[in-house]
């Protein structure tokens, strides 16, 4: 993201990973994605980790690096999804976290976001950009405001959509589903009813 905006934007640009089957789950290690990996198919990148844990292996931080790598290489829709992260800030989290959020430990739950923070940038088409939804950014601004055709909010969304609409469709899926656009910012169905 250009820098004379994200020093505007007060909201954290972050993207929390929950469970497979919510939006950016395919990061989660418990996503069904099969991968191959020293001669074997392990179910998920969860499998191969505890698997290589339990033979003696210590240096877990090389092992995930592995299995997040070769998952990257195998599903390239995978691949397009995390590239489409930009420079979001990759955050685990687990339903008790949620609950836990303050505790001192807390603050060591995040290794897989990291770890796929390290793998997106070693990607040799990384882009260091990621836009957040105006009504995220400018809670209080209604989307007929004038705040969207002058200065800084102009500025936003003028980066904001041409951003967006080069995500791929499996990319932009994930967004859509992560950052639901509100009912007053449907504007397709604004038109509808004027028809």
């Amino acid at each position: 993201m250009e820098d004379h905006i994200r020093k505007h934007i007060k909201h954290p640009i972050e993207i929390h990973i929950y469970e497979p089957d919510k939006p950016y789950g395919c990061l989660s290690n418990f996503s069904r994605h099969p991968i191959e990996l020293e001669g074997k198919i392990w179910p998920t990148t969860e499998h191969y980790f505890q698997a290589k844990k339990c033979s003696g292996t210590i240096d877990e931080e090389e092992i995930m690096c592995n299995a997040l790598q070769a998952k990257v290489e195998q599903y390239p829709v995978i691949r397009e999804i995390l590239l489409s992260t930009g420079d979001a800030t990759l955050i685990e989290r687990t339903e008790d976290d949620a609950i836990r959020m303050g505790d001192s430990e807390s603050g060591d739950q995040n290794n897989l976001g990291k770890l796929w923070m390290e793998v997106r940038e070693s990607l040799e088409e990384y882009q260091p950009h990621f836009y957040l939804p105006p009504w995220i950014v400018f809670p209080e601004e209604h989307p007929y405001s004038l705040f969207w055709r002058m200065g800084f909010g102009e500025d936003y969304v003028m980066h904001y959509w041409p951003w967006l609409e080069k995500r791929s469709e499996n990319a932009r899926k994930e967004y859509d589903a992560y950052f639901p656009v509100p009912e007053e910012w449907k504007f397709e169905d604004l038109d509808e009813e004027e028809e």
